[in-house]
């Protein structure tokens, strides 16, 4: 993951954009509800490395899997979507206990933890030593490549 985030950092300007064509082209529904996302976000868009990140994965689980990933549809996003937020609102109606248990878990068993691994790390990058005062923004981008995640390894 480190080595594509690497050389999709390092893209000019037309290959950025041949690569967000392509993109585009065989993940139309992920565009779709990223370019959604990014406007609930608002001013946050600007300072926001969601869909670069959401690239990142696209071709990173691509590449592992040898092939193009299936495209992913609304529907499997929407499922998707549903039940992480359906666990977020289980991890906030439970005790700091359960809170620990559960992000123990999730960064223990998630077949794709690596990855959502180093979606923390870049999104935190700046908010490292004092997470608490990360942007709200965060934790939407979290929900979103989670979910992303999630369908691509379908």
């Amino acid at each position: 993951m480190i080595k594509t985030w690497d050389r999709l950092c390092d893209l000019d300007e037309k290959e950025s954009q041949a690569m967000s064509q392509k993109f585009l082209a065989v993940q139309p529904a992920v565009g779709v509800y990223l370019l959604a996302w990014t406007e609930n976000m608002g001013e946050q868009t600007e300072q926001s490395p969601l869909i670069e990140l959401a690239m990142a994965i696209w071709d990173v689980m691509s590449r592992l899997n040898g092939k193009q990933l299936p495209e992913v549809s609304p529907e499997m996003l929407e499922a998707a979507e549903e039940a992480n937020t359906g666990m977020l609102e289980d991890l906030t109606d439970g005790s700091e206990f359960q809170l620990r248990n559960s992000a123990e878990g999730l960064a223990t068993s998630f077949n794709q933890r690596q990855l959502l691994g180093f979606c923390i790390e870049v999104l935190m990058q700046d908010d490292a030593d004092q997470p608490e005062l990360a942007p709200e923004r965060v934790g939407m981008e979290l929900l979103v490549l989670k979910t992303l995640i999630d369908c691509f390894d379908k």
